[in-house]
């Protein structure tokens, strides 16, 4: 829907007037004027500037090989770069480069290049044809980029001061021939900047979706007759079954398949997506440090120094934001909101639900009987008797072939019949918070052996 045909010839001078000034401060001219107020007259030839909120999130991501586009979903694409297909981190390497100067650039000519390029160096035999591959990789990657960095400028503090609402735009940056319906109905739609809408409608909301968003301050309203912001929409999901992967949920109308998540949202928060370790064949056996520095003292000596949790396990059958909630009280943090937190080393480390959750959002917090030992796991990270730092082996369960040493640090304690151990890793380009959970045997008693293989590498802190 044209925004022009909807306001007086003043109010769409001044909404231009107020647009063209936050565009400035943005860099996002040339989106601007290719759609956000007519988009029937885009200027193609007008020169972009670079977007530096857009570079700094290609720039923060981590590859992760992939074999499906499906084997990475939803809010892992806030930290990792995929390119469905690729395994060889080198070839991943060389194409967030090229994607990182598109980005710059957006020339898809040059791209194009650089994917030929790219193939007969390495190989690569693709899925698809090659003018839809490169078009695909190019215009997801600089939509949800762009989008991502729009996210961050948005939820700056002082914008939201200043500009609380947010207003969905359609054919942000072209018109498509075949507009989605439910897109044409979301066309100007306010709402605050926190209302829960957003977290599966803000665009892009499906392959090629051109929609954006944009910021208003109290006045925008009064100009446009309106005494606040809109009522959200009612939301009605549909189940939809992913013929490659089988794999059925549930999708809010005029959203496609792996599109319900707000692109950006976990880089912006601060936030890694968990990747929640399953220990496998025991604790003895896992996560050995490759590099042994300090020996640690007896597990009987660091057993007959320890002291009694303070914090008490919590009863069964709670929800399951119960349990989060006690972990995240004790730092001062909350659902959806994270916390700066300096350790005892004044290492300085994010808490978040993050740590409960896989990569795809789904709550993790049963496993291993983590559940009513929260209080406790907050305790253990907040109070440990040590703190170990070393290099260690990580296989991604995608592509189990492919070995990466990463840095962790891990937090040990124990009152002689619980052991708990919080373990955050860093890998190439980023640090993710992994969980934490208790040591348990095979009959699910406390397995302070497995705590003791866990303690290896450096040890920078030791309680006195």
């Amino acid at each position: 829907m044209n925004l022009a045909a909807k306001w007086s010839p003043t109010v769409l001078a001044t909404q231009i007037r107020d647009a063209l000034e936050l565009a400035a401060l943005e860099g996002r001219e040339a989106v601007f004027l290719d759609g956000t107020l007519a988009p029937n007259f885009a200027n193609a030839s007008f020169e972009r500037q670079e977007f530096r909120e857009q570079i700094d999130f290609l720039t923060q991501k981590r590859g992760k090989p992939t074999k499906a586009w499906t084997d990475a979903m939803h809010g892992v694409h806030d930290r990792a770069f995929v390119v469905a297909g690729v395994t060889d981190m080198a070839m991943l390497d060389e194409f967030q480069a090229a994607m990182i100067e598109g980005a710059r650039t957006y020339d898809i000519k040059t791209f194009a290049a650089e994917f030929d390029r790219l193939v007969e160096k390495y190989g690569w035999s693709y899925n698809g044809g090659r003018e839809w591959r490169i078009r695909t990789i190019f215009e997801t990657n600089i939509r949800t980029s762009y989008m991502a960095g729009r996210l961050r400028q948005m939820r700056d503090p002082e914008m939201v001061k200043r500009r609380p609402y947010w207003q969905y735009l359609h054919a942000d940056t072209r018109v498509p021939l075949e507009p989605r319906p439910e897109h044409l109905g979301w066309d100007t739609l306010i709402l605050m900047w926190n209302d829960p809408w957003w977290d599966k409608h803000f665009p892009p909301n499906d392959w090629l979706c051109s929609c954006g968003m944009r910021t208003l301050t109290e006045g925008d309203l009064r100009r446009m007759g309106k005494v606040g912001p809109d009522k959200a929409p009612e939301v009605k999901e549909r189940p939809f079954t992913h013929k490659a992967s089988g794999e059925t949920v549930s999708l809010p109308e005029g959203v496609g398949f792996g599109w319900d998540y707000m692109p950006g949202d976990l880089w912006e928060r601060g936030l890694v997506p968990s990747a929640l370790i399953d220990e496998a064949g025991g604790l003895e056996s896992q996560g050995r440090h490759r590099v042994e520095i300090d020996t640690p003292e007896p597990l009987e000596d660091l057993i007959a120094a320890a002291r009694p949790f303070k914090a008490q396990p919590m009863p069964d059958g709670l929800p399951v934001e119960d349990y989060v909630q006690a972990f995240l009280e004790p730092f001062g943090a909350d659902l959806d909101k994270a916390v700066l937190w300096e350790d005892a080393t004044g290492t300085v480390l994010p808490i978040s639900d993050a740590f409960f959750k896989s990569r795809s959002g789904a709550w993790k917090i049963g496993k291993r009987d983590r559940a009513i030992l929260t209080p406790l796991m907050a305790e253990a990270l907040q109070d440990p008797d040590e703190i170990w730092i070393g290099v260690a082996a990580k296989r991604d369960p995608i592509t189990p072939d492919i070995e990466e040493l990463v840095i962790d640090r891990r937090y040990i304690r124990t009152d002689a019949e619980t052991g708990l151990l919080v373990i955050v890793e860093i890998g190439r380009k980023w640090w993710e918070a992994i969980t934490a959970y208790p040591t348990t045997n095979k009959k699910g008693g406390p397995d302070l052996r497995g705590l003791h293989a866990r303690r290896g590498g450096k040890l920078v802190w030791k309680r006195k």
